[in-house]
């Protein structure tokens, strides 16, 4: 199955996401992001219960988040995370992240994760499996590169 370019995942915000202004809490946002990126990585054929035998790429972590906030998200509705594979290094990749409104109209904010693949025995920086490559390497776009409206 081919996987869009950018992934699009769409999330729902609840009441409990949100603070006392009525705004989507400033940490939902990342929580959104890394739901969306568990969708990709499944989406790719690479699972969590997979054991590391069969998934070795999941044993990483996330070494860097950044994010920028554009607009508040307000009460509780549908957004749409769009993700792209910005850089596969070696032993890092890093996912760009856009939250949108549905229909793409409003930018609430924008950022980017570094994830690290380590070796399970030493916990050391370990390069990416040339399966996982094979997969990630396609889907790298360029940050600065357009991308048509979500």
């Amino acid at each position: 199955m081919a996987i869009p370019v950018p992934f699009v995942s769409v999330q729902r915000v609840y009441f409990d996401d949100l603070d006392a202004l009525n705004i989507l809490h400033n940490m939902r946002y990342l929580l959104f992001i890394e739901r969306a990126r568990g969708e990709l990585f499944n989406a790719m054929g690479f699972h969590w219960q997979d054991d590391l035998t069969r998934n070795p790429d999941r044993f990483h972590v996330v070494a860097e988040h950044a994010i920028k906030y554009l607009a508040p998200v307000r009460g509780e509705g549908d957004l749409s995370i769009v993700l792209r594979v910005a850089h596969l290094g070696r032993t890092s990749l890093t996912i760009s992240a856009r939250v949108q409104s549905p229909d793409g109209g409003i930018r609430f904010a924008e950022g980017s994760t570094r994830l690290v693949r380590l070796d399970p025995a030493t916990f050391r920086p370990a390069p990416w499996s040339d399966p996982f490559r094979a997969v990630v390497g396609p889907l790298v776009i360029r940050v600065d590169t357009p991308t048509p409206p979500t």
